[in-house]
């Protein structure tokens, strides 16, 4: 089973530990070290290399927007989740501006983190507090610009598959590019729809033809 490494980045102790908990309950999820403010954070990050930062905003010495801003210039990048009491629209538009993939307040993190951290990592923005209209729409588009690193996800198959129907590949040629593989090309698609979280195997040539039109 791949695993998602996790950095949380928050400076109450108590708060960290819930945090660490709940993630610990999923045995996909693997916390690979802490930190209690922005500046303490990004040696942790380097030594660690995590696929997700879960980040608070108020922290001294470096907060966590600015810890966004400069985890966002990163190659290759985690994806970055916002954990806050601020529910006001503004930050939640400054967060992502900033480069997160994700806006949770601390109240329902116990319900929505997890779900949160899945959603980013199959594309999708996940936002706890109330926001639609333009506001939403904005959100939206600028997080699916933001790089995604399938590797953590896929195999090599798979992301063979992904790559040849983001390309607009016919799924004729896909089948013969799998025919000498163990498993057959709907296994495979189904086994990418379920790692990106995609409600239908019908969806992911679209999915995958959206994040290939991004990355130009």
């Amino acid at each position: 089973m791949k695993t998602t490494s996790i950095v949380i980045v928050e400076d109450h102790p108590l708060v960290r530990r819930g945090i660490r908990g709940l993630l610990q309950s999923q045995k996909d999820f693997r916390v690979v070290g802490e930190a209690s403010n922005g500046l303490e954070a990004l040696h942790v990050i380097e030594q660690t290399h995590p696929d997700v930062v879960i980040t608070d905003i108020v922290m001294p010495m470096v907060d966590g927007l600015n810890l966004l801003r400069e985890l966002s210039k990163s190659t290759p990048r985690p994806l970055l989740i916002v954990l806050s009491l601020f529910d006001e629209e503004r930050y939640i538009q400054t967060a992502t501006e900033c480069g997160a993939a994700a806006y949770v307040l601390k109240q329902s993190a116990p319900t929505f983190l997890v779900t949160a951290i899945r959603d980013a990592l199959a594309g999708r923005f996940f936002c706890t507090p109330p926001i639609n209209g333009r506001a939403l729409d904005e959100i939206q588009d600028r997080v699916r610009r933001l790089p995604m690193n399938h590797a953590t996800l896929l195999n090599e198959d798979e992301r063979l598959v992904f790559s040849l129907l983001g390309s607009g590949c016919a799924l004729e040629v896909i089948q013969q590019r799998l025919a000498h593989q163990p498993l057959s090309f709907p296994v495979v698609c189904e086994s990418i729809t379920l790692k990106l979280g995609l409600s239908d195997p019908g969806d992911l040539r679209r999915f995958a033809e959206r994040w290939a039109a991004a990355q130009n």
